[in-house]
């Protein structure tokens, strides 16, 4: 299977969603003799090793057991273990498990290690439907694979204790592994004349938007065979809770053209392209086609990704009965210090104040709270979103409600100090917990 970017970005927008992170960060496919099997680096570059594509790679879900194992690598953190073979198979057996089970679909049951490996002994661990009920590893496989107890999970780590015990040193063997398990390991990384190496993690960010994606597309095995996969799927969810943010990931989704900071927002923008062939063609192209005039040049549709400078209007309560929450509110705004200008402070008057002033503890506030100086303020600026973080212990005018509403206003409110629910602003989006958008 010849591997383009078309081709990955395709499958991957197939089953992770249209507007999949994870397709858009890989930006370059390249060949590389030098990868036994693949690897994706820390800016995006896939690189495949031919023969192994050409051997093993026959549809778009063995690309996608490809991929995914790549990237969730760092995802799992496994770069922290020692590079040994079990330390890498142990690595390997946990997500291929959580690529087969919870990407059922996108991955035909993980077809791409059915083929890699034998359904029995150690490498049986690395796919699914093996037959290791006689085998020393028949309960560590049954974990992954077979219908257990809640309670009965494992981690990575734990996973390799028990392979150390399970294998006795003289019975290890090479292994074919897929991507890159660290310099000492089986699949070393690869080191290019530009000192791009495969990467052992990517920056948080990137893994915020990557647990993203994946959290919005894994299936729970336990809505088709109960009690098979539970565990798995609980341990998976754990992991990508732990790279969720509010830094990337909520906050995406409210950023306005009407504030213009450095929070960069992928954007799909259409274009037309002239071509003899008919790829997508225009409703002009169409036109001339029913009245039988076929068009010397189509004007094809297509869009090109791209990123713009949009902005945070961000609402922070700094009225009197929030001030024991400020520290833990600013140190969690803390990570948008290269993002954000300006935050807006509110008690009874909406201030403006540099980023870095609030990070200086340096707030204005006329310690009383109400909503209505927030409404009046968005209305006066034209934003169609905003946050706010907020105790929730203030009152909104019916009248300026109303108005909000025409707008099409959208906001998501963070609530903090014990308040569960902020009828003011309930229509107009989420309301979470603090706790909620921390982990």
């Amino acid at each position: 299977m010849k591997i383009t970017l078309d081709t990955v970005r395709g499958t991957l927008r197939s089953a992770l969603g249209h507007d999949s992170f994870v397709a858009s960060f890989i930006n370059r496919v390249e060949e590389s003799e030098k990868c036994r099997t693949a690897a994706i680096t820390i800016h995006g570059v896939l690189k495949y090793n031919a023969s192994f594509a050409e051997a093993y790679l026959s549809c778009e879900e063995d690309l996608f057991c490809l991929v995914m194992h790549e990237v969730m690598h760092p995802l799992f953190g496994h770069f922290i273990y020692r590079s040994g073979l079990l330390e890498s198979l142990a690595a390997d057996m946990v997500i291929n498990a959580a690529i087969s089970l919870l990407f059922a679909q996108a991955s035909a049951g993980g077809s791409l290690f059915a083929k890699l490996y034998e359904p029995h002994g150690l490498v049986g661990l690395l796919r699914p439907g093996s037959r290791m009920y006689d085998s020393r590893y028949g309960t560590l496989y049954n974990v992954f694979y077979g219908h257990s107890a809640r309670g009965d999970k494992l981690s990575t780590g734990e996973v390799i204790q028990t392979l150390k015990i399970l294998t006795p040193t003289q019975q290890t063997q090479a292994i074919l592994l897929l991507g890159s398990h660290g310099k000492e390991g089986p699949m070393h990384a690869e080191r290019g004349t530009s000192g791009d190496v495969s990467a052992p993690s990517f920056p948080a960010d990137v893994l915020a938007r990557i647990a993203e994606d994946l959290k919005r597309a894994a299936e729970n095995p336990a809505g088709r065979r109960a009690g098979y996969g539970d565990n798995l799927h609980e341990m998976f969810l754990e992991v990508l809770k732990s790279h969720l943010s509010i830094k990337k990931v909520l906050l995406q989704k409210f950023a306005t053209k009407q504030k213009v900071d450095r929070f960069k927002q992928v954007v799909h923008q259409p274009r037309i392209g002239v071509s003899p062939i008919p790829i997508q063609p225009s409703k002009r192209d169409f036109v001339l086609l029913a009245a039988g005039i076929p068009p010397f040049h189509y004007h094809n549709r297509f869009t090109r990704q791209g990123s713009e400078d949009r902005g945070l209007a961000i609402y922070l309560d700094v009225s009197g009965s929030v001030n024991q929450h400020l520290p833990e509110i600013i140190g969690l705004l803390r990570s948008l210090e290269a993002d954000l200008k300006t935050i807006f402070l509110f008690s009874n008057k909406v201030v403006e104040v540099p980023f870095k002033t609030l990070l200086a503890g340096q707030i204005q506030t006329t310690y009383g709270t109400d909503f209505d100086c927030i409404a009046e303020h968005i209305l006066e600026r034209g934003f169609d979103k905003a946050v706010i973080f907020t105790d929730g212990y203030a009152s909104l005018n019916p009248e300026l409600q109303q108005e909000l509403k025409k707008r099409r206003f959208h906001t998501l409110t963070v609530l903090f100090g014990g308040k569960t629910d902020c009828p003011e602003f309930a229509q107009f989006g989420h309301i979470l917990q603090l706790e909620d958008v921390t982990n």
